[in-house]
């Protein structure tokens, strides 16, 4: 990708000073009140860090901030908490005491936040979460997780003849995404006798640690004794552990449904097409939605204007499998709108998530997702 112009570079830097700031793990370092130039306070509190996901997340929250109908408009602060509820609710009353407009939040439990949130509440401060917490007055945007995990457990299940062993590779124990996933993956293999859960390895959303628990694995057993597989993140490694193991190309990659992480699905391209890592596999890639992350600002905007807005929003991911994989030139809003679905190799790490585009925001494309600048700015 082109390095940023200088002016865009500039643009960008005076924006970053007086409309974001990013504050990893500290309380608000000047934050004794709301903005005095009129502009709504906004907040996001990242949870889990450590992984592509969270980073894009962080960018696509700050490329909204960003986008024209905004950037006069708000303020926006970030904190991390790391996977440390404590922190999390420690920062968020910090966040409620420095006179937020609106909260956003990835929240690491789907209770502990319930005491926090509900303060802000009564506060005022309008809280929105991505994927969920039970606090009712709490605006949350999620994917059905349970859903998602069963429909890509029959994908992977419907590929191995409703038959054989299945390894399944979940998220970050307690959080409800990760939770609520392997609830549907289980119930799904429930719904089919013949097939059996080998393994369940706790992935933490990391490929590094996918292939970790994989390699313990598979020190007891062989790829000859997998038939399907059913991540959360994942289905990039495990694919290319099978490459240089050289179980393929004398045998087919062993069908896996997970993330949309870029190096996944350009493994669904045929050999042929010659684009590197391209190995002709069937999988299927749905992210938990990357763009989401971006909608909650849009949500939050939404509730601070006075719209009525349903306390509960669910949303699908787009399904990519080799019979609709389709790469872009360079990733840009306009081409994902337009029916691409992956990037070319280089461009990112392949286990960049891709699925940061929606039509509920539009103007984020692959600029949003790793420089945190909407596909307006030139």
């Amino acid at each position: 990708m082109k390095k940023l112009s200088a002016r865009l570079a500039a643009r960008f830097a005076v924006l970053a000073v007086f409309g974001v700031a990013l504050v990893w793990g500290l309380a608000p370092d000047s934050a004794s009140a709301k903005t005095k130039d009129g502009k709504f306070l906004i907040y996001y509190s990242m949870s889990y860090v450590g992984n592509a996901w969270q980073t894009e997340a962080k960018n696509l929250i700050t490329a909204m901030a960003l986008l024209p109908e905004y950037a006069d408009r708000v303020e926006l602060r970030v904190q991390a908490a790391g996977a440390n509820a404590a922190r999390q609710i420690q920062q968020m009353n910090a966040m409620i005491q420095a006179g937020a407009d609106a909260i956003l939040a990835f929240p690491i439990s789907p209770t502990a936040l319930n005491g926090v949130i509900k303060n802000a509440c009564k506060k005022g401060v309008a809280v929105v979460v991505i994927n969920g917490v039970t606090e009712p007055c709490a605006y949350v945007v999620k994917v059905d997780g349970v859903k998602l995990g069963a429909y890509r457990t029959k994908f992977v299940v419907d590929k191995m003849g409703r038959k054989g062993n299945i390894v399944a590779i979940t998220g970050v124990p307690g959080v409800s995404y990760s939770e609520e996933h392997h609830q549907g993956v289980k119930e799904e293999i429930a719904r089919n006798p013949e097939v059996n859960m080998l393994a369940e390895l706790v992935g933490f959303w990391s490929h590094s640690t996918a292939r970790l628990k994989m390699r313990e694995l598979l020190a007891t057993h062989g790829w000859d004794e997998i038939d399907g597989i059913v991540v959360q993140t994942g289905c990039y490694t495990v694919s290319q552990m099978q490459v240089e193991d050289g179980w393929w190309p004398d045998h087919p990659i062993i069908p896996c449904a997970g993330e949309s992480a870029n190096g996944n699905r350009l493994q669904m391209l045929p050999v042929s097409s010659g684009i590197e890592g391209a190995l002709g596999k069937d999988g299927q890639s749905i992210g938990s939605g990357l763009w989401a992350v971006g909608y909650t600002f849009r949500v939050a905007m939404r509730v601070l204007d006075g719209e009525n807005v349903d306390h509960l929003i669910y949303y699908t991911g787009v399904e990519v499998t080799k019979d609709n994989v389709r790469l872009c030139e360079t990733g840009s809003a306009s081409e994902f709108a337009a029916g691409c679905n992956t990037i070319p190799p280089g461009a990112v790490p392949p286990d960049y998530a891709i699925d940061f585009w929606s039509p509920q925001v539009p103007e984020l494309g692959f600029k949003a997702a790793l420089h945190g600048i909407p596909d307006s700015f030139e």
